[in-house]
């Protein structure tokens, strides 16, 4: 069975809503190491700072790539030297610095360029992600057994508390959860949240600018189990998981049971995102795309958006006139995650015969999604090319 979120993906995307926006998240956070732990001793605080600094930058570098990767494919990752890794570092901070005489530790944020590291790893035929998720917004809905009453508020709810001690800002897909105030208890209860088109939600992401939602709804069915499903995807489209148990190890706390159940549950998210979003090793491929137009400034704005996606590896134009573009793009991935790509853009993106079109997402003259689209440009040369569908997707 695909992943949940592989499905979402896939569906919301071909319906050009929810996930489309969650590709709005920046490269630099997807390149970005946050808050890795440097330490280093020497003759003096001076050069113990710069040698720490050294191999912090290595060790954040290590970390983004098993972050971005295949787990598969993490015996075989790629070990440029310290002076490599410094030469792909685009800025880094430095946060809760110690010093003595001799010693110095810090926290460290390594941000590094995304084309050196995609380049990379695409010489050693390892597939990356391409980008990270925006965050999602999570609501813990909580039964302390089948038939008790659902808590998600609730000083009483375990289960929130569980999830607010999830830290997940490295992760690819960050998960927030929501402060829970007056006016949160107001918008959304347990039972509108579990709801499967519920407009109470629409509400609470409206409330935090979020896009898609992760329902993790958790019932106690006995002291040692817990069972877990996961309503994913906007208030408006959302899929269901089969529930899944996670059992209570020997000699595991509560607190500790449920906190690691809710860490369960995100980094099979993130395995899921990874899965979804993975752009695999020589998927390179040329498609001819047919570019609706509104006029000049538009065709700069789609072109710059073109160059700068991490999936659009060149560009040549086979023809232009005032409504319309043809070009031939290399792309790597699949339409689906092209669409995703440039949709933050306000870009749509279908495949019809071969051709992939591109237009506006408000529709209008430049529009191919609209009805009404004009005939594509006449030029020599270039031919359609349907994209290859990649990618795989896990089971939860």
């Amino acid at each position: 069975m695909a992943s949940l979120l592989a499905v979402v993906l896939v569906a919301a995307l071909l319906s050009g809503t929810g996930p489309a926006r969650a590709q709005d998240a920046d490269e630099a956070s997807t390149y970005t190491a946050p808050a890795v732990p440097i330490e280093a001793e020497a003759a003096d605080a001076a050069q113990a700072r710069d040698q720490a600094i050294a191999g912090g930058q290595v060790s954040a570098f290590e970390a983004l790539l098993r972050r971005i990767t295949d787990p598969a494919d993490h015996g075989r990752l790629p070990q440029p030297t310290a002076a490599a890794v410094r030469d792909m570092v685009e800025t880094y901070s430095l946060a809760d610095e110690r010093t003595t005489d001799t010693r110095y530790r810090a926290m460290m944020t390594v941000r590094f360029a995304g084309e050196p590291v995609r380049q990379l790893l695409r010489q050693r035929g390892i597939g990356y992600v391409a980008s990270a998720s925006e965050p999602v917004l999570v609501v813990p809905v909580y039964q302390a057994s089948p038939d008790a009453t659902a808590l998600l508020w609730e000083d009483t709810n375990p289960w929130l508390a569980a999830w607010r001690r999830q830290e997940s800002q490295s992760m690819l897909m960050p998960l927030e959860v929501p402060t829970g105030d007056l006016r949160d208890v107001t918008i959304v209860t347990a039972e509108e949240a579990l709801v499967p088109v519920s407009m109470a939600l629409d509400r609470l992401v409206t409330r935090y600018d979020r896009a898609r939602v992760l329902v993790a709804h958790a019932v106690r069915t006995s002291p040692q189990t817990l069972t877990v499903s996961l309503n994913y995807g906007t208030p408006r489209a959302m899929a269901r998981t089969t529930a899944r148990e996670i059992r209570r190890q020997p000699g595991e706390g509560e607190t500790a049971f449920l906190t690691r159940a809710a860490g369960a549950v995100a980094d099979r998210m993130e395995g899921d995102w990874r899965s979804a979003t993975m752009v695999q090793a020589g998927s390179a491929h040329q498609v001819t795309a047919l570019v609706g137009l509104t006029g000049f400034q538009d065709w700069v704005a789609i072109r710059r958006t073109l160059e700068q996606s991490p999936l659009v590896r060149d560009m040549t134009v086979q023809a232009l006139n005032r409504d319309m573009a043809q070009l031939t793009l290399t792309v790597l991935g699949s339409v689906e995650q092209v669409r995703a790509a440039v949709a933050p853009a306000g870009l749509t993106l279908d495949q019809r015969g071969g051709y992939w079109m591109i237009g506006r997402a408000s529709g209008g003259a430049g529009a191919y999604g609209s009805q009404g689209g004009t005939a594509p440009p006449a030029a020599s040369g270039g031919t359609g090319s349907p994209a290859t569908q990649g990618g795989s997707a896990t089971t939860w």
